[in-house]
């Protein structure tokens, strides 16, 4: 299970959410066309005037539509964006530390995930989760090979005095790396569950819409 599983979810329910509320707007706005149509070719009645107010209707019905597209463009659009740029840095760095993980003998290596711009941001996510978790596996070997290595040569009585401090300063210059994208992912996850929760509540109380459907 994905640990952004729940997040995903919110927001993939905001983006449902959204499309469901501009299909019902849009049901709606093609019925008020059709009776605008309808009294219009009555001319022997003239009821030209009884169609303003549902005209102005139809036009606040469309300004809303347009509302939510946009709105819903901006979201997973800026996501998506956000979130790629985030997973390309990623590999990056997986890539480099896959590079220096071929130097700990007896270690079998696993494929790195890489993400495309068409990607859907769930897909995304995946990749990113799986990146890092990778990361995370590459530096917790490469911990107990230095603790070996080093125990190896001093037992052995090979000087090599500074061996586990460089190899330990390797370590913190790729964790400090890990741990910034870590922390990154995180704050942008809830940043978008945060967004997606207040788009709800938007939604939830969209009384113009709901006069006017």
């Amino acid at each position: 299970m994905n640990q952004y599983d729940e997040s995903l979810e919110k927001v993939s329910n905001t983006v449902k959410k959204i499309d469901s509320i501009i299909k019902n707007l849009n049901n709606k706005s093609n019925e008020i066309r059709l009776k605008i149509e309808m009294l219009i070719k009555k001319v022997n009645l003239k009821l030209q005037d009884a169609t303003q107010l549902l005209q102005f209707q139809h036009s606040v019905l469309i300004n809303e539509i347009n509302y939510l597209k946009n709105l819903k463009q901006i979201l997973l659009s800026n996501i998506n964006s956000h979130l790629y740029y985030l997973s390309e840095n990623i590999s990056m760095l997986a890539v480099s530390v896959l590079n220096i993980y071929k130097d700990i003998p007896v270690n079998k290596t696993k494929t790195i995930l890489m993400t495309s711009k068409k990607d859907e941001f769930s897909k995304i996510v995946s990749d990113i989760t799986f990146n890092l978790n990778y990361i995370n596996e590459i530096l917790d070997n490469f911990k107990k090979y230095n603790e070996q290595l080093s125990e190896e040569m001093n037992s052995g009585n090979f000087h090599c005095k500074t061996l586990k401090n460089d190899m330990s300063n390797v370590y913190d210059h790729i964790n400090l790396e890990y741990t910034k994208y870590v922390n990154d992912m995180q704050k942008r996850m809830e940043y978008y569950v945060e967004f997606s929760n207040n788009v709800n509540e938007q939604l939830d109380n969209m009384k113009i819409s709901n006069f006017y459907t």
